[in-house]
């Protein structure tokens, strides 16, 4: 039978909401799945607390994280599960192999009057297979990319670790790929368990130091590993914890053993600590890098869909004005009608259905506009869902979702006709009244063709920017993506239908929008097969760079017409993912007593001296 106990709901010391970005210490664990990510976080809340694992035997046992470890009893070999906290959505107790961490997750630990942020990651090596380790991997990559720097990065093993070459391609190949080659001199290796092997690396040693050398040899990056950036704990000290709450017995001899583990791991914590202030700091979002890179044009479906529909929209209203002017000129002195678009940010991210059902055309002032009536899910803090996409998935597990048939308990409509929000889009109708010269007369038909070709030109632009980034994602991202782009046009052309249904003359807006979809799918199928053809090859042409994508990006922004619309679009949903990583991170609460703790004063000491810069 398993014993349960709560992680504590109130304390006097507490990590401090206020504390500046800069002034945070922010370290990333990696590791294989089982290698005790989480019970490195648990025992470090335990270490920081009480100085001897006697002290911690007598007082409230430190639980941040839940988890769960089967105990076999010496004299009769029964196997008890030993359950700490409770299982939530985050940590699963059940799958044997399976990693236990589903998500990202940051923990905040109060260190004088700064925070030292571990974030902890979904193991690699999980028994689901290679694509859910890259579904991992890119579900770190999207979480740390809200952060300004890494202090370090932990690579997370155990002495004798037979599974170094799963790790290293996604832990140190991948990482560095993604990030920035300088990542490297952040690296720190830090062995679990390492009571079994005397407190050395045992014979991983070998093994990691022959995958560093070939990876110097084939990516030409020096990662050093020795006693410098090599920590070796034994965190069995917190499961010995966990067995004296649950009352089982541990004889002296054995309880001796988990004391000096616990004396060594609190000074190797102290040598970590000052090795970490002593490093550079890694720049995640000032570098420039591949991941931020990614993470950036993964935001551009959505907009660069929305504006293409508002540029079809903008040339139709100009080319009606312009017959209507050449039977009543009168209308010159009115302006050219056009939609400008309004960006709302959403308080919260929000699921709503986009089904026929769920949607009906109304007639604003002689413009057929669609109206979606129902918002299932107001306030929706989704995890892993993917803001701003059709047809994802993971929309199956929002709680207005009936979970056996996936119809929605709001509006009775499927799951796939739902999509998740943290932007609303409105168009204005206004005149623009802009003329091309400076003096102030009534616009003339040349002004209306000229507004017709700036419109043009600049959807020509957003085109060929557009397929640029998304060519740079489908060489350089570890996951293939689904064309968002294309399911949101496709998404578009069927709104239009059903205002044409209502009685919309829009047949040349639809027909153009379904030839700039067919187009693009052309364009990139072929790219597609010709990257294909020369992925063994050493032809580069075409290669463009991350620092690329950032130009790319700001000659979307400065496009005169839409490139403010763009920004503002790409914006919000930055606002909305980080709204969601903060709801991730969690404040540890530790007793009065921590703040006094030796281990406490000493990490005081050493973060103290801000030697740290970027």
């Amino acid at each position: 039978m398993a014993t349960n106990y709560s992680r504590r709901n109130s304390s006097s010391l507490r990590a401090n909401r206020h504390c500046p970005r800069e002034r945070e210490i922010n370290i990333l664990l990696l590791g294989p799945t089982g290698v005790g990510k989480s019970t490195f976080i648990n025992a470090f809340a335990n270490y920081i607390t009480y100085d001897t694992l006697e002290e911690a035997v007598n007082n409230d046992m430190q639980v941040v994280i839940p988890t769960a470890f089967s105990h076999t009893e010496h004299e009769t070999f029964d196997e008890r599960l030993i359950v700490i906290g409770r299982e939530d959505e985050h940590e699963k107790f059940s799958i044997e192999g399976q990693s236990a961490t589903q998500q990202c997750r940051s923990f905040l630990f109060p260190i004088g009057n700064r925070n030292l942020r571990f974030i902890d990651t979904p193991g690699i090596g999980d028994t689901r297979g290679i694509e859910q380790d890259e579904k991992n991997f890119q579900e770190i990559l999207n979480f740390i990319s809200q952060y300004e720097h890494l202090n370090a990065i932990f690579i997370m093993l155990k002495p004798g670790e037979h599974r170094l070459n799963i790790l290293f391609r996604f832990s140190v190949n991948e990482l560095l790929r993604h990030l920035h080659i300088e990542a490297a001199a952040n690296l720190n290796f830090v062995f679990t368990s390492a009571r079994a092997t005397f407190f050395t690396p045992g014979p991983s040693k070998q093994l990691i130091e022959g995958l560093l050398n070939k990876h110097r040899i084939e990516q030409n990056v020096i990662i050093p590993f020795s006693r410098e950036n090599s920590f070796l704990f034994d965190n069995e000290a917190f499961r010995y914890l966990a067995l004296c709450k649950n009352g089982i017995h541990i004889n002296v001899e054995e309880t001796q053993s988990y004391s000096k583990s616990w004396d060594h791991s609190v000074k190797e914590y102290a040598r970590l600590m000052k090795s970490i202030n002593a490093c550079s700091l890694h720049a995640v979002s000032n570098t420039v890098s591949l991941n931020e890179a990614e993470q950036l044009i993964r935001k551009f479906p959505r907009p660069m869909a929305e504006t293409a529909k508002l540029i079809e929209e903008n040339i139709q209203l100009a080319q009606d004005h312009k017959r209507k002017v050449l039977t009543n000129p009168r209308g010159l002195s009115e302006g050219i009608p056009q939609n400008d678009a309004q960006i709302v940010y959403l308080k919260h991210p929000r699921t709503v259905c986009v089904g026929d059902r769920c949607c009906r055309v109304v007639d604003i002032n002689g413009e057929k506009k669609l109206e979606y009536l129902s918002i299932c899910h107001d306030e929706c803090y989704l995890n892993g869902v993917k803001q701003e996409t059709l047809y994802d998935q993971k929309l199956q597990d929002c709680t207005a979702m009936e979970p056996n048939e996936g119809f929605c308990l709001v509006c009775d409509c499927h799951w796939l006709q739902h999509k998740h929000i943290t932007y609303e889009y409105k168009t204005n109708r206004t005149n623009v009244k802009s003329v091309t010269t400076r003096s102030k007369r009534t616009m003339t038909m040349d002004d209306i063709d000229k507004r017709i070709s700036d419109l043009r030109k600049e959807e020509r632009k957003i085109q060929n920017v557009y397929k640029k980034l998304v060519r740079f994602l489908h060489v350089n991202a570890l996951l293939s993506t689904n064309d968002d782009y294309i399911d949101y046009l496709e998404y578009f052309i069927r709104e239009e239908r059903m205002k044409q249904g209502a009685g919309a003359e829009n047949t040349q807006m639809i027909d153009n929008l379904q030839k700039i979809k067919d187009d693009y799918r052309k364009e990139m199928d072929l790219f597609k097969r010709t990257a294909e053809e020369q992925k063994n090859t050493a032809n580069t042409s075409e290669v463009i760079k991350p620092e690329d994508i950032f130009d790319l990006v700001n000659e979307l922004y400065e496009l005169p017409i839409t490139g403010e619309q763009i920004r503002h679009q790409v914006e919000g949903i930055k606002i909305g993912q980080e709204r969601n990583g903060f709801r991730r991170e969690i404040y540890v609460d530790l007793p009065a007593k921590a703040a006094t703790s030796k281990v406490m004063r000493q990490l005081q000491e050493i973060v103290s001296d801000d030697q740290q810069k970027i």
